[in-house]
């Protein structure tokens, strides 16, 4: 089974889904799950202990300014927002493409049901063990219950995946220029200029040439070659699954940037989120300079592809990192990121989990409509 889709329910039929999947995925994982919630837990016990053990930080914490970290809540909200308007234009265009092998069309997901499906999906990344890898799988499950195809998910996600990293990948090729260079304002040392931005524009590359060649590029059917053995067999198999994945979900990429409200969601959701971010470091202490302050927050953001629950450890790691190199205090950054932390995290979890049972009720929905299409024909 495909390594991009391997949290997808196994008994998805066409588009039926056995109602039984899902909860017969959870029992399966049920000690695996169980294992990892008390890891999370252990892990959250361990960051309140070093809060705690560190007086300064927590001392930053408590006396920094209310009102900034009120500021920041809206901004988050409208991050959320952001990145909803971009899933509704990614999702709600390839339900429009081809059916790329489903007997039927993919249900157009509304602004609304976009909405459910993403916020509880962050939600659930944020809160339980597995991080994003948990997320995901929820939306896989949600898009099954609305006829996407195993197919159609992949090559979808790939370009949401493609679309929601851009401004990231551009904005540290750019500002590690800008500043490696001494165009702006900001001293740091080359490595975490210059090699970043090497990468990132590594990385644009890498796309774009997928892209071109997704264009006409037609994944060879899964049984169509002999499996890797050996050594490096899984990370020589998830190589192929990713050559075989990202050209076509790369030029959707590019078909789908062409939409307003696809662009819009891209700028809007790490926008906000860099205000937010910047309104929590603002509330503990003085702000450094504001390119270095860019640079740190989205090179924090790359530690979100660590599958830890909500990113919580690498991206505020990295972010810290930079802002330290860049001559702000330790317990000062790690005080300001942590603040923004908390206001992200609570506005996720907050909204998403209120949407779930939203989410819930639609998909019940759905599957009334199923029921009662195949019963008419």
């Amino acid at each position: 089974m495909s390594h991009l889709t391997r949290f997808i329910p196994q008994r998805i039929k066409g588009m039926h889904v056995d109602p039984k999947a899902w909860r017969h995925m959870d029992r399966a994982a049920h000690k695996q799950l169980l294992k990892r919630v008390v890891t999370y837990a252990i892990f959250l016990l361990i960051i309140f202990g070093i809060i705690k053990l560190v007086p300064r930080i927590w001392q930053d914490v408590q006396e920094g300014n209310p009102l900034y970290v009120a500021l920041a809540v809206p901004f988050e909200i409208l991050s959320v927002a952001g990145y909803v308007v971009l899933f509704w234009a990614v999702y709600g265009a390839a339900a429009r493409m081809s059916t790329q092998g489903a007997d039927t069309p993919a249900r157009p997901l509304t602004l609304k049901e976009s909405m459910q499906l993403t916020t509880s999906r962050l939600a659930l990344g944020d809160t339980l063990p597995g991080g994003g890898a948990t997320g995901f799988a929820v939306q896989f499950w949600a898009l099954a219950r609305a006829g996407f195809s195993a197919a159609q998910i992949s090559r979808t996600t790939t370009a949401f995946l493609v679309l929601s990293n851009t401004v990231m990948t551009v904005m540290i090729m750019v500002l590690g220029v800008l500043i490696g260079a001494g165009l702006v304002a900001g001293d740091l040392h080359p490595a975490l200029t210059w090699i970043p931005a090497a990468v990132a524009a590594a990385v644009v590359v890498v796309i774009l040439v997928f892209a071109r060649k997704g264009r006409t590029f037609v994944p060879p059917a899964p049984d169509s070659r002999p499996a890797f053995t050996g050594r490096f067999a899984k990370v020589r198999t998830l190589l192929r699954e990713i050559g075989d994945r990202l050209p076509p979900g790369a030029y959707d990429a590019l078909r789908i940037i062409r939409r307003p409200a696809a662009i819009g969601g891209m700028v809007t959701n790490p926008g906000f989120d860099f205000v937010a971010f910047y309104l929590g470091i603002a509330s503990v202490t003085e702000p450094i300079a504001l390119p270095v302050m860019l640079l740190a927050y989205f090179i924090g953001q790359v530690g979100s592809l660590v599958p830890l629950p909500g990113g919580i450890g690498g991206v505020q790691g990295l972010a810290i990192g930079v802002l330290v190199a860049g001559g702000m205090e330790a317990h000062s950054a790690t005080a300001g990121v942590l603040v923004w932390t908390g206001v992200a995290l609570g506005t996720q979890i907050v909204w998403g989990m209120w949407q779930y049972w939203f989410l819930r009720k639609s998909i019940k929905r759905w599957q009334a409509e199923d029921a009662a299409a195949t019963g008419t024909t």
